[in-house]
């Protein structure tokens, strides 16, 4: 008989990543080593959002029914609650969109359609609508392909994007990124739903499915810092060699992430529903953060020393995030933790 898994070393690992994608827009360390910042923020932290993709992909595969019906009634419902989250969420960016200049005169309504399907409406949401067609494309593909297929049809996605993303160097100039070029008429990024999520996602299901989080911690452990360090090397190496169009994509990231996420099932602790309601608020809510440290920073100018010193910086926004998440999840409460029941928990979003 097999002991029940423990899901609050996930809800700690996925707390603390949030913190990740915070340093990925603060640059922590860009003020004391720009070559330290780089190992931090332009790949360490791209460990970050595969956890919450494979996490959901955790939850929302592991209430797979096989029974079409029911399925889609959850998939369904899942799209309906991150669809008012996401909603939600534009409306609050609406104010910082108007300040830094998002409705200029090059607004239109198409430039509108493919920031609210692709990228989202300010530069960290492109995540929600990620999740919405990643899980579309993962349940279609869970549904109507052996666990392996699933898998290889979402790490050929992969590819794709890493061509448009970490390795676009390698097609520039040639024939294939004429097609890419096209692409970037309809998203500015392959880190979307269609190419990034699925492969994440359909790890999360193949953890569900095999409970494969039930191999030796120190084993995942291993094969964690292995991988990282591998990843590490490979951002290196595709960094001074010139070769990323963008670095939100990483061959390593995949085991990297993978072998973390199976490891934090053996942590210590227990489930923490504010752990799971303040992650979800502290990366909505963050980049709000920051204009608001660097706005009272220059009203007392104290520029020097929480804006200037990098890490001071980091710090203080992840402060203040904490605190503006409790005051969202006490006043506004977590949007989705009520009403899915059936199809799916606070657990699953992020």
């Amino acid at each position: 008989m097999t002991s029940k898994p423990n899901y609050g070393g996930l809800d700690l690992l996925k707390f603390l990543v949030a913190f990740l994608v915070i340093a990925n827009h603060t640059s922590p360390f860009v003020s004391f080593s720009p070559q330290l910042d780089f190992l931090l923020s332009g790949v360490l932290t791209r460990i970050a959002v595969p956890i919450f993709f494979m996490s959901t992909g955790f939850f929302y595969f592991r209430k797979w029914t096989g029974d079409p019906l029911r399925d889609n009634k959850a998939l369904y419902g899942y799209l309906k609650k991150i669809g008012k989250l996401y909603f939600t969420a534009i409306l609050i960016y609406i104010p910082l969109n108007v300040y830094t200049g998002y409705f200029t005169k090059e607004f239109t309504l198409y430039f509108l359609l493919k920031d609210i399907v692709f990228d989202g409406t300010f530069y960290h949401l492109w995540y929600l609508p990620a999740l919405m067609l990643g899980i579309m494309v993962t349940s279609f593909l869970y549904e109507k392909m052996p666990m392996p297929f699933v898998l290889a049809a979402a790490a050929s996605l992969y590819i794709i994007g890493l061509l448009g993303d970490s390795y676009y160097g390698l097609v520039a100039g040639t024939g294939i990124s004429q097609m890419y070029d096209v692409m970037f008429h309809v998203f500015d990024y392959t880190r979307n739903g269609l190419f990034y999520a699925p492969v994440y996602l359909a790890l999360g299901a193949l953890a569900a499915r095999k409970q494969t989080f039930q191999t030796n911690p120190i084993i995942n452990g291993i094969l964690f810092m292995v991988s990282l360090d591998l990843m590490l090397i490979e951002g290196i190496f595709l960094h001074y060699a010139g070769i990323p169009r963008h670095d939100s994509m990483y061959i390593f990231a995949l085991p990297a992430s993978y072998f973390l996420f199976q490891w934090a099932f053996s942590w210590k602790g227990k489930s923490n529903k504010r752990f799971r309601e303040w992650r979800v608020w502290i990366y909505l809510l963050h980049p709000i953060a920051i204009v608001l440290v660097r706005g009272a920073a220059k009203t007392v100018h104290l520029e020097r020393l929480l804006i200037m010193n990098s890490l001071l910086h980091f710090v203080t926004v992840c402060l203040v995030s904490i605190v503006m998440a409790a005051a969202a999840a006490r006043i506004y409460g977590f949007p989705l933790k009520k009403r899915w029941r059936k199809s799916a928990s606070p657990k699953e979003i992020a």
